[in-house]
C-alpha cells in the first residue's frame, strides 16, 4: 500500500497493483477519480476494512444443535470454528474438519471414525474416549490434548504436533499400529 494525497491534500491508501495516478488524470473532468469520489472512497476504507477483519479475523463460534444440523446434511465441517463446543458422544464418522478450528472442544467419547482433520488445530481439545479409526490428523496441531482411552488405530498422524508433553509418543504409536486405547 501506498498513501496517496488527492486533490484536496486528503491522505488516501492505494494499492500498488491498483491504476497508477498520472498528471493527466488529475487534469481531466472525466477522470474515475474526481474529489466527491474520493472522498466518500476515504469514508468507506475503514467501513470496509472493519467488515473483513471481523468476518476473517472473528468467526462465528458454532453451536452443538448447528453440529447436529450440519451432520444431517453434507457432513462437510471445513474451515469452520468450534472453539470451546460441546460435541461429546456424537457420530462424526468420516466428516471433513479440515483446517477447522476445534481448540477446547469436548469430543469425549464421539465417533470421529474416518474424519479429516487435515491442517485442523484440536489444541487442548478433549478426545478422551473418542473413536479416531483411520482419521486423517496430518498437520493438525493436538498440542495438550487430552487422548486417554481414544483409539488412533491406523490413523495418519503425518506431521502433526502431538501431546508428547502429557503422552510417551510410544503409546501413541501403539495405539495407532494395534488398535489399543490409549492409556495415560
Amino acid at each position: 500500500m501506498v498513501v496517496v494525497l488527492n486533490k484536496n491534500s486528503c491522505p488516501r491508501k492505494v494499492s500498488l497493483m491498483a491504476r497508477k495516478l498520472t498528471d493527466d488524470d488529475d487534469d481531466d473532468e472525466d477522470s474515475d477519480y474526481s474529489s466527491d469520489d474520493d472522498e466518500s472512497d476515504d469514508d468507506d476504507l475503514p467501513e470496509m476494512k472493519n467488515d473483513l477483519e471481523s468476518e476473517e479475523a472473528k468467526p462465528k463460534t458454532l453451536t452443538r444443535k448447528e453440529a447436529i444440523d450440519i451432520l444431517q446434511s453434507n457432513r462437510d465441517f471445513s474451515k469452520l470454528d468450534f472453539r470451546k463446543a460441546n460435541l461429546a458422544k456424537l457420530d462424526f464418522s468420516n466428516c471433513n474438519f479440515e483446517t477447522s478450528n476445534l481448540s477446547y472442544v469436548n469430543f469425549k467419547d464421539s465417533n470421529l471414525e474416518g474424519c479429516n482433520f487435515a491442517n485442523a488445530s484440536l489444541w487442548n481439545a478433549n478426545l478422551e474416549g473418542a473413536n479416531l479409526t483411520r482419521a486423517n490428523l496430518e498437520d493438525a496441531d493436538l498440542d495438550y490434548t487430552k487422548l486417554r482411552g481414544a483409539i488412533l488405530y491406523r490413523a495418519n498422524v503425518r506431521r502433526a504436533t502431538l501431546p508428547t508433553d502429557l503422552i510417551p509418543r510410544e503409546e501413541i504409536l501403539r495405539s495407532i499400529n494395534e488398535g489399543t486405547k490409549v492409556s495415560r
